[in-house]
């Protein structure tokens, strides 16, 4: 049974954004080898743990519709998602990569050159394609370059919205996926997404969120679109460890204002997300989110030591 949750105030994303670690620094930097180096030290994981999960609903999907699919990735940086979803490539393999001595002595130009033999060397696909919006040029423009996205958008939809030519460019997608941009994006950058479809052609939302962030004010903004979001309450995943201390502290205090219980999670040093998945009613009353996404799998077992099992039947939120 999906319980009925109220409709809550919006997030306070402005107050979860102070205590978070500031990276804005490595999203800049024209090639990923920063962002390997800083996140890689951190553990982060959550790019290879959402990828197995979202490799479930492409699947779902195209054996649905009979044909391939195509993928937004919301905030898609460097296009580290799509070489976990697309190729198959882990954390570990991307980390170990841009870590290596060979790697350092080369130029941004030289290791794009590189990275385009590398991620061709790897089976891909063949039935999905990757649309990456991203606010930095040179996160997107890498990802374009080394073709870990066919088609890019740099965009901040906070501030802007999309044109006809992107609107189109949008509009034949069937999942925009999110792994961590939630809080810096808002209800806001879902509205301007879902308004690039036509009424009817509404694509499914999955979005991997920190407990920190209330996802209320963007499900009820897919809601006014027809979709029905749940949350996937079997598990929640790791996304990377604290910084340090600070960050530590500041976030189990805020959990706690928010009675949210870090117990088992972040309270282990870890920041945890949710799934949340958005579909049209239709959809989501054929099949929920628990029968659809199985920690089982071949390709959730690797990470299956970083998530922690929870008990509780799949929630819809109310709009």
């Amino acid at each position: 049974m999906r319980a009925q949750l109220p409709l809550l105030q919006p997030p306070r994303y402005a107050a979860v954004n102070a205590v978070k670690a500031d990276f804005t620094g490595i999203y800049r930097q024209r090639d990923p080898r920063e962002y390997f180096r800083v996140l890689g030290s951190l553990d982060y994981v959550i790019p290879e743990i959402a990828g197995a999960v979202i490799s479930q609903l492409i699947s779902e999907l195209i054996s649905r519709k009979g044909r391939p699919i195509t993928v937004i990735d919301l905030g898609c940086s460097y296009g580290v998602l799509s070489a976990v979803m697309r190729h198959g490539l882990n954390m570990d393999q991307l980390r170990d990569r841009y870590a290596s001595p060979s790697i350092a002595s080369l130029s941004s130009e030289r290791l794009a050159n590189c990275d385009v033999s590398y991620f061709a060397g790897w089976p891909a696909r063949p039935d999905l394609q990757v649309i990456g919006l991203d606010c930095s040029p040179e996160a997107l423009g890498y990802a374009h370059r080394v073709g870990l996205v066919d088609q890019g958008l740099v965009v901040d939809l906070e501030t802007s919205s999309l044109d006809a030519r992107a609107q189109d460019m949008l509009a034949k997608a069937d999942l925009i996926v999110s792994t961590g941009v939630v809080g810096y994006v808002t209800e806001k950058t879902f509205g301007k997404l879902l308004a690039a479809f036509p009424a009817g052609r509404e694509p499914w939302v999955a979005s991997f969120v920190l407990r920190a962030f209330d996802y209320r004010a963007i499900s009820a903004t897919l809601a006014r679109r027809g979709l029905a979001t749940e949350r996937f309450a079997s598990a929640t995943f790791v996304q990377r460890r604290f910084r340090d201390q600070n960050e530590y502290e500041d976030t189990l205090r805020l959990l706690q204002a928010a009675n949210i219980d870090p117990a088992g999670k972040e309270s282990d040093g870890l920041l945890h997300a949710e799934l949340f998945l958005s579909r049209p009613h239709a959809d989501a009353e054929r099949v929920g989110v628990g029968q659809l996404v199985s920690l089982s799998s071949a390709g959730a077992a690797r990470f299956r030591h970083r998530l922690r099992i929870v008990t509780g039947d799949d929630e819809e939120l109310a709009a």
